[in-house]
């Protein structure tokens, strides 16, 4: 089980809050906390907001936070949680800056850190950066082996159309060897094609429907088992967004549903129905409460 920080909205009130929450997160028996990640906030995006109406998203997320800092602050106070990503937007990172960044959270979290990535779906971000909308699954492939180089050699050398490192000596290493797993989101037959070759598994959304997913689970085992991997091995990470109102009972169910069509954890996100640290971990506690 693992449920988002307190990133965005009326949530993130303080520091104080942010560290309480993490470390109270760890007590109650929960195993990943996990951050997001957006740039900015359009009034009014060029691209649709996938999950419909965009306005109530807008009023929670223009106040959030940046991911790293957060899973630094979170980390410094938990012991025994992992942290992930759902997700971070990859290709509107400049790569080197990211490798490093994400290196520097694996050391200072004993090796506790998972990178969860994404392409994002609202295209401001990469006109605001300068970069293509339209090769964005080509950055993100190129950030991908570069990450693994930067993560498995010593020293470090990389050609590719979005990076380009001369040798370089890289002798802050990740605890975790080979660096954090690699998770990655998407639901097309291109990005289950890239999880299968290349991810532990899946990072999803409970309210995609199986009908939808089973052939795309498919193309990642074919990936997969071309990719010389285990197709049997993949994972997925399904987050479940509570809604305004939405009683325990009615979230409990549906993290059981999510646990009946075989996710590996389930992350709970109360971004949406809880306006304060404490309001959140009481609702933690009761769905904790709820799984024993």
């Amino acid at each position: 089980m693992g449920l988002a920080l307190p990133q965005y909205g009326p949530a993130l009130a303080d520091a104080r809050g942010l560290r309480k929450f993490a470390s109270s997160s760890e007590e109650i028996g929960y195993d990943t906390l996990w951050c997001g990640d957006r740039l900015f906030t359009p009034v009014t995006p060029d691209t649709a907001y996938p999950g419909g109406d965009y306005r109530p998203y807008l009023e929670r997320i223009a106040r959030g936070a940046e991911p790293f800092t957060l899973v630094a602050t979170a980390a410094a106070v938990t012991e025994r949680v992992r942290f992930n990503f759902s997700t971070l937007n990859a290709p509107v990172h400049e790569p080197v800056q990211l490798a490093r960044t994400l290196t520097t959270l694996d050391f200072l979290s004993d090796g506790r850190m998972n990178a969860g990535f994404g392409l994002s779906w609202m295209r401001d971000e990469y006109d605001a950066v300068g970069l293509s909308w339209a090769q964005r699954g080509r950055r993100l492939d190129d950030i991908l082996d570069f990450l693994a180089k930067w993560w498995t050699t010593n020293p470090v050398s990389f050609e590719s159309q979005a990076v380009s490192v001369p040798p370089t000596r890289v002798d802050l290493r990740p605890v975790q060897p080979g660096g954090p797993p690699i998770w990655l989101g998407g639901a097309s037959a291109p990005a289950f094609a890239r999880i299968g070759r290349r991810a532990v598994g899946w990072l999803g959304f409970d309210r995609v429907p199986q009908e939808f997913l089973a052939p795309l689970w498919e193309v990642a085992r074919r990936a997969a088992d071309d990719a010389g991997r285990d197709p049997q091995a993949l994972q997925s990470a399904v987050r479940v967004n509570v809604d305004p109102g939405e009683s325990p009972g009615e979230v409990a169910a549906r993290v059981e549903r999510v646990r009946e069509a075989g996710a590996d954890e389930v992350v709970v996100d109360y971004l949406f129905a809880s306006s304060s640290v404490d309001e959140t971990l009481d609702l933690a506690l009761e769905l904790m409460a709820r799984q024993r």
